[in-house]
């Protein structure tokens, strides 16, 4: 009886893997592929994951206000009187815990459509805002976040834009470049803006695919100066934000249906408002996006799937070749186990192979994307442990399925057949 030690039978199996080279090279550079695809999606969905847990944390406490509308969305429709922020001040049991707050007044959307088609997606757009400089500052907002140029000045036609606009835009938006804003449907009536600063983009994980708007931030007397211009209502702002002294979700919830609740029973006739959390803003964007994360997750697996039909085949192909050697080592005492540990071991090997291989693209490829505006949006991109195990339990796993049919023929091959053949 043949006692085969783990250690020979291990390096006897790994030498054999590479009997045929490039069959053996082919494999494991498709289990690569596949693995690669698995461990950069990982990597991607740490990094969104990562952002949103650092979005949520930010936002904690923050409710923004609105004219009452089905869809919570800030747009140039929304009409709040000048009189809103002391009516939310005063409103029982919420006008106590608010912190500070901010308002802005967003312009018709017409005035820049002729930019949109300059943008990344085609629903992409360019939106102008205005703000109250000193409050937007106690807010520590988009204001406070220049990285180039300098803030506006107020009654100057001046404006900011954000770092991804600076980067992506198909128009001169270099310090000093203007931005035309047309008034009316005529185009006789137009207003230029001057960019003098650039702000800092805070990133919410949001792929670049799904549809932008870029703000522009100029003073909110600009805007309603233009408004007034336009022949649109002006006078009003569009949004107003709450900072509440919350330590939790659930409170800023319950501050949301106090306003919520007023506004619904008259409390700020003639106007009636929608307030919304966003902490549950960005919990319902993550719950979307991790549909898309949950898709490409199966694409990877299919596709590491893939890898191991490589395995499969090229181990069919080395057995094929070899049955004659299985007889001779079977003829000398090797059991059937031992020929399908054998198979099942230069499977592994293979595949350990490949997902070294695939660890070493997707690192390279993380690398590259890294900090630029890619396929991933400017979402940082984290590799972390349970990443790296993942991907070694998918090599583990094809190595095994790899080897498992290609052993159980090998191990079923009859000695005195073969034999008789030679």
């Amino acid at each position: 009886m043949v006692r085969l030690k783990f250690r020979y039978l291990l390096k006897f199996s790994a030498k054999n893997a590479f009997r045929k080279k490039s069959t053996a090279i082919l494999s494991s550079f498709g289990v690569s592929i596949g693995l690669m695809l698995v461990f950069v999606v990982g990597a991607y969905t740490a990094g969104v994951q990562a952002q949103f847990n650092d979005n949520l944390t930010r936002t904690l406490g923050i409710v923004n206000i609105i004219e009452e509308t089905e869809i919570l969305i800030p747009s140039p429709d929304s009409n709040l009187p000048l009189t809103i922020i002391d009516d939310l001040k005063n409103t029982n049991d919420v006008g106590d815990f608010i912190i500070d707050y901010n308002v802005e007044s967003q312009a018709p959307y017409s005035y820049t459509v002729e930019y949109w088609d300059k943008l990344e997606n085609p629903d992409d757009k360019i939106i102008v805002l205005g703000l109250n400089k000193s409050l937007d500052t106690n807010w520590r907002g988009f204001t406070t976040r220049i990285i180039q140029g300098r803030n506006f000045e107020i009654g100057q036609n001046e404006t900011i834009i954000s770092s991804r606009l600076a980067n992506i835009a198909d128009f001169p938006v270099s310090i000093g470049s203007k931005i035309k804003l047309t008034l009316d449907l005529l185009g006789t009536e137009t207003l230029n803006l001057t960019i003098v600063g650039i702000y800092e983009q805070i990133e919410d994980g949001t792929p670049p695919f799904v549809p932008r708007n870029y703000a522009i931030y100029t003073d909110i007397q600009t805007v309603w100066d233009a408004r007034n211009q336009s022949g649109v209502e002006t006078d009003i702002y569009t949004m107003v934000s709450l900072r509440f002294d919350v330590n939790i979700h659930e409170d800023t919830i319950t501050l949301v249906d106090r306003i919520n609740n007023f506004s619904n029973n008259g409390g700020y006739d003639p106007t009636y408002v929608s307030a919304y959390s966003l902490y549950a803003f960005y919990e319902t964007v993550e719950q979307n996006l991790e549909i898309i994360n949950s898709f490409t997750g199966v694409l990877g697996t299919i596709t590491a799937l893939a890898g191991g039909m490589a395995i499969i085949v090229g181990q069919l192909m080395s057995v094929s070749s070899r049955m004659k050697e299985f007889a001779i080592l079977k003829a000398t005492g090797w059991k059937s186990r031992h020929i399908m540990t054998n198979i099942i071991y230069e499977s592994l090997t293979l595949s350990l192979l490949g997902a070294g291989g695939g660890l070493a693209i997707g690192a390279l490829l993380i690398f590259l994307l890294s900090g630029n505006l890619t396929a991933f949006g400017n979402t940082p991109i984290i590799i972390t442990l349970p990443g790296i195990i993942e991907v070694v339990i998918y090599a583990v796993l094809l190595g095994v399925l790899g080897g498992l049919y290609p052993g159980i023929k090998a191990s079923k091959v009859r000695p005195i057949k073969v034999l008789k053949e030679l």
